[in-house]
């Protein structure tokens, strides 16, 4: 995105105070895009595949699969990673799934579908893709409330986003759910990754791509990492990073962004070599796992088995509470740690849009 001219229909319309916030502040419409060293995608590699090289060795083609989710769980316990259960999809994942899909359909379809009829099109594609992959099998066999409850859900997403996003031109050059695949070590380490929202497009060795990563729910400590995952792969994927990376709470109309550096690029590296490595000697090694103590003791399989729950309880009493692992297991969090320090959460009151506007008539 750049701060040339953004023509047509969706953004001939006056913007809200919201929506102008977004436009200004985490978008940085107008604002300088920094270059990169046009090398630097071949050093993170290697920097990768160097710190890969022993256990890489032990592995076959395609063997380790790893995605922002395993790396997460695998750095946080060790023990709760190898437990992991199956993914089963429930009422508030599909209905993320389906409000994902929403929003991209909302993006490019010509006319101005309102978000109970984004939702009810994209569950009617979902329903009819294939059973074996992604929620069509689930949200067929959901009761009538089940599918309303998930319909409601999904449209207060769609709804939030729509009211709190500039329209999206096609100037922008949006791509919606894009999946970014890195092959490692002669193909036998793979990160794979997909990206909910990316504007814009590399100009030379100049930045100029935003990623965003919708959320339904409030910040956890590792939505930063998941945001440097991305960041990481784009850079590896296109040559060029991404300026800014965001994650974008659509239920509250916030967002925490980070703007890209190279040693953000290089943390977010390290962290897959450190989380890589943990999953070789895991699986392949048989090495004993660690234990983790956290809020996530709340949702692992082993918690009635493990003196994990105990230890966090212990030490939640002795730093003077924070929330404890039947709070959440009852509320459904995952994390209780605030946002990360290093991003800028914006999304407060907007300036004065006339300026704005005076600045870009178009919007």
């Amino acid at each position: 995105m750049s701060a040339g001219t953004a023509s047509g229909a969706a953004l001939a319309r006056e913007l809200t105070p919201r929506q102008d916030a977004v436009l200004r502040e985490l978008m940085g419409w107008g604002g300088e895009r920094p270059s990169f060293d046009p090398l630097l995608a071949v050093r993170l590699r290697e920097l990768i595949e160097a710190g890969l090289a022993s256990v890489a060795e032990r592995l076959g083609r395609h063997e380790v699969l790893v995605t922002k989710h395993e790396l997460a769980q695998v750095l946080q316990c060790e023990r709760r990673w190898l437990a992991s259960e199956p993914f089963e999809w429930s009422v508030r994942t599909a209905a993320g799934t389906v409000a994902h899909r929403a929003i991209a359909l909302g993006l490019f379809l010509r006319d101005d579908p309102s978000p109970v009829e984004l939702v009810d099109a994209a569950v009617e594609r979902i329903t009819g893709e294939d059973h074996d992959w992604g929620p069509a099998a689930f949200l067929s066999g959901l009761s009538p409330a089940e599918e309303a409850e998930l319909r409601a859900e999904a449209v207060t997403q769609v709804t939030g986003f729509v009211t709190c996003f500039p329209p999206v031109a096609r100037s922008w050059r949006p791509s919606v759910e894009a999946r970014v695949r890195v092959d490692l070590c002669d193909d036998r380490i793979v990160l794979r990754g997909k990206v909910d929202l990316a504007l814009g497009q590399p100009a030379g060795t100049q930045a100029r791509v935003l990623l965003v990563d919708f959320k339904a729910a409030r910040p956890f400590r590792t939505h930063a990492d998941d945001l440097r995952y991305y960041a990481l792969l784009e850079a590896i994927r296109t040559g060029v990073p991404p300026f800014r990376v965001a994650s974008f709470y659509l239920e509250a109309g916030r967002w925490q962004h980070e703007d890209v550096t190279e040693d953000v690029l290089l943390t977010a590296a390290r962290r897959v070599v450190q989380g890589v490595r943990r999953m070789v000697e895991l699986r392949v090694d048989g090495r004993e796992a660690t234990l983790g103590p956290g809020p996530g003791c709340a949702f692992c399989p082993e918690r009635t088995d493990c003196p994990g729950p105990e230890r966090w309880e212990a030490e939640r009493a002795s730093a003077g509470g924070g929330l404890g692992v039947e709070e959440g297991i009852a509320q459904g969090i995952a994390d209780e740690a605030p946002p990360v320090a290093v991003l800028v959460e914006q999304g407060g009151q907007a300036g004065p849009q006339e300026e704005h506007q005076a600045h870009h008539p178009q919007y």
